[in-house]
């Protein structure tokens, strides 16, 4: 018998929405635009998507946030969750050498948040870290915050890339969609992120990994929003055509926490 092919959704550096939601205290979740965008997406795909948070965007932290909405999020828990990303978008790689309490600490503050805005139904037992990089002992940290299962970059066979503390040869078998579960950690691979790819590269980029067992794809928040500079006014177009790819191949949607091993 043929396993059952799946698909996970991720969604890095988000907390733009989180802002603009405590600051209009008129809206409901699926009044915000990005948010009505992923709940059009789960009604027609059936889509379960994890947004992967930032403490800060500089001005506003997650400590700020509203939660008055706590009821709408834990309604929508069994297809929209929340986890830990950075603490903000700068540096680049802020934990490639960081000592491990920072990471523990920066990723246990994320998660005391979500646990108050919206509740322990909502928050995701796995994450992408930014950049993908960290010690060891970060990996450790992340497992000790309660972390289980790791999405990463790892590049092709022809231009390997390499996350958290995966060698080149584990790194291959993630390559094919083969997830690698390691000392307490799921890892798996993410072979696509769709702002990095024109839309009519698309088809064929998400149609060839369909030949494999599971996908991962993702994108970035700030792409959707009009005034940020690099704007992408197809954002929800090829979030659509991506994943009518993989429903049209026979994949089904899922969270990363739902491979991990019992």
């Amino acid at each position: 018998m043929q396993a059952e092919k799946r698909y996970t959704f991720t969604v890095d550096d988000n907390i733009r929405f989180l802002r603009e939601l405590t600051e209009c205290p008129e809206l409901e979740l699926f009044d915000h635009p990005y948010m009505a965008m992923w709940r059009r997406l789960h009604d027609r795909f059936g889509v379960r998507v994890q947004l992967n948070l930032f403490w800060t965007d500089g001005a506003f932290d997650l400590r700020g946030v509203t939660d008055r909405l706590r009821p709408a999020f834990r309604e929508v828990s069994g297809w929209l969750r929340l986890s830990f990303h950075a603490r903000q978008e700068f540096p680049a790689h802020p934990y490639r050498s960081a000592p491990a309490e920072v990471l523990y600490d920066d990723c246990a503050a994320v998660h005391r948040e979500i646990l108050r805005f919206a509740g322990e139904d909502s928050l995701a037992s796995t994450t992408t870290l930014h950049y993908c990089t960290c010690t060891a002992q970060g990996v450790d940290a992340l497992r000790q915050a309660g972390v289980r299962g790791l999405l990463g970059l790892f590049g092709s066979a022809g231009e390997p890339r390499l996350s958290y503390q995966i060698t080149e040869t584990e790194a291959g078998e993630l390559r094919k969609g083969i997830p690698l579960w390691k000392d307490g950690m799921l890892y798996a691979n993410i072979p696509a992120v769709l702002n990095r790819l024109p839309l009519g590269e698309i088809p064929e980029r998400v149609g060839a990994l369909t030949a494999l067992p599971s996908v991962s794809l993702m994108i970035h928040e700030q792409y959707f929003y009009p005034d940020y500079a690099a704007y992408q006014p197809d954002f929800e177009e090829k979030i659509t055509m991506a994943l009518h790819i993989l429903k049209d191949a026979g994949f089904r949607p899922s969270f990363l926490e739902e491979w991990l091993p019992m």
